[in-house]
């Protein structure tokens, strides 16, 4: 049913927005642990390697991120496809 589809497009919105912000803040601690990382290297305390190792942990919390910034979206017009909206080209 219409209300059904509605529920379900509400309920994966919710869900998706909850993934974003926890990707969001793990962003935002590799960008950190990146940083010191460097600082590390540049120091002589650390290798260049665990720096390299924290910009790709880095780079695939990015593109976590981004996928689940494309799935909000996906979820946005499943929802406005649930509530009858129409497309206009």
């Amino acid at each position: 049913t219409a209300f059904r589809e509605v529920s379900d497009a509400l309920v994966a919105h919710r869900k998706v927005r909850e993934v974003r912000a926890q990707r969001e803040l793990l962003v935002t601690t590799l960008q950190d642990r990146a940083r010191l990382a460097y600082m590390r290297y540049n120091g002589g305390v650390s290798n260049l390697l665990e720096a390299l190792d924290a910009d790709r942990e880095l780079f695939d919390a990015e593109l976590s991120l981004a996928q689940s910034r494309r799935d909000e979206l996906l979820t946005v017009v499943q929802l406005y496809k649930a509530l009858g909206g129409g497309w206009q080209l």
